[in-house]
């Protein structure tokens, strides 16, 4: 579950010799990327997602859209070569296999009380509450944000998040955890507070689907 949970989160770019801003432009700019996504209702993207799984010495590639309302409702569409798709309202998170016919329902808090980067694109959470900044790394069109977690027991190593140097808006991100693994997203096609349907975030079980239902019994 947590592969498909970090596909929230975000992506990266680490250049180490590129020059480091002083630390009070660094939270100066953390403030201005965290006030530019708080002023985003909705925000519909494409992405192009690469997830390097260390194990199997491999890089995995899947594109799709994703589509977000706040507060914490997301709906990602992972096309092929493995079909996903991926709900979340303020109550439950769906994810749905249709190339295996099943769905797995859950409680969405389990998501966002260990996955800083989904309570951050959800609208439910602050970058700098959980990270410290380790660097700003500025380019000619993008500000690279470096993140370091502020727990040990964090399964996460660090995060990078990218966001356009003109107006703040997040462009995509990058995560590493401690087994050597990393994801990283881009975002193209970015269309923010544009009317989206409250349908969009309601899962409706196809006919035949078998359900995992791990949610509390009312």
């Amino acid at each position: 579950m947590k592969r498909h949970i970090k596909l929230l989160a975000c992506l990266f770019l680490l250049s180490w010799s590129t020059p480091v801003w002083a630390i009070s432009s660094e939270q100066a700019t953390v403030n201005a990327i965290q006030k530019s996504y708080e002023s985003v209702k909705t925000f519909k993207a494409t992405f192009e997602q690469k997830a390097f799984v260390k194990m199997m010495n491999r890089v995995e590639v899947t594109k799709g859209e994703v589509q977000i309302k706040k507060p914490g409702k997301m709906k990602w569409v992972y096309n092929a070569p493995d079909p996903q798709v991926l709900i979340s309202n303020q109550k439950s998170l769906w994810l749905y296999l249709p190339e295996e016919g099943q769905a797995t329902r859950m409680p969405v808090e389990n998501i966002y009380s260990s996955n800083t980067p989904a309570l951050f694109l959800a609208g439910r959470g602050k970058l700098t509450d959980t990270f410290n900044i380790a660097q700003v790394i500025p380019e000619e069109n993008e500000i690279t944000v470096i993140f370091i977690p502020r727990e040990e027991n964090s399964n996460l190593s660090r995060m990078a998040l990218r966001a356009d140097k003109k107006n703040y808006q997040i462009t995509g991100a990058t995560v590493y955890d401690k087994l050597g693994n990393r994801t990283d997203i881009s975002f193209r096609d970015i269309h923010v507070n544009e009317e989206i349907a409250e349908s969009t975030f309601d899962f409706q079980v196809p006919a035949g689907v078998e359900i995992q239902d791990f949610t509390p019994n009312p």
